[in-house]
């Protein structure tokens, strides 16, 4: 059975007695957790984007987190504290009990859902601050820890193409967006 992650028909709204936040979760986990809170019956959403690649000359289409290590969610103080306790896959969990604040998100989370429903038919740029000739950190996989600088943006196949040097020797390396922090001087 193929899961729905877009939206899943989710209304964000204000909710008596909750406060909308986020949730810091291990990275690749996002998905998973989404669904068994969900199960559970907590109010949480998880943006995805369709991320396409290749195996044996097939063409894969998946959902992937837009913001990768963030779920939002939709519960009580009680509630957020017993479920960071219980649920080692949550690192913090960050309530928003400001009313102004609050309302700020609940509309940002709106807009992603928009955001969402066009990544459906056309490409969405991830990470759309790194250009050309920035310095960036790479934050997982084998490169993890090393600094480089951007040579271009290969954004039909949600990439970055980073220079890695190499014993005097330079190849560019095609890496994803989300996996990139920009280094300001």
């Amino acid at each position: 059975m193929r899961k729905c992650w877009v939206s899943d028909r989710l209304e964000i709204k204000k909710v008596t007695g909750l406060f909308w936040g986020y949730a810091y979760v291990r990275y690749r986990a996002e998905k998973k957790l989404a669904e068994k809170l969900r199960n559970s019956g907590i109010i949480c959403y998880l943006p995805v984007v369709p991320h396409a690649y290749m195996i044996h000359y097939t063409k894969v289409v998946t959902q992937v987190p837009m913001f990768p290590t963030y779920l939002f969610l939709c519960m009580d103080r009680e509630a957020a504290t017993d479920l960071r306790y219980r649920e080692k896959q949550i690192y913090r969990i960050e309530l928003l009990f400001d009313e102004h604040k609050e309302n700020v998100l609940i509309e940002e989370l709106k807009a992603l859902q928009q955001c969402e429903l066009l990544a459906q038919q056309a490409p969405v740029r991830i990470n759309p601050g790194l250009g050309t000739g920035d310095k960036v950190l790479i934050k997982t996989g084998s490169l993890k820890g090393l600094v480089t600088n951007v040579v271009r943006r290969d954004d039909a196949n949600s990439a970055i193409i980073v220079n890695v040097s190499i014993l005097g020797q330079h190849v560019e390396y095609p890496i994803s967006a989300d996996e990139l922090k920009k280094v300001t001087a």
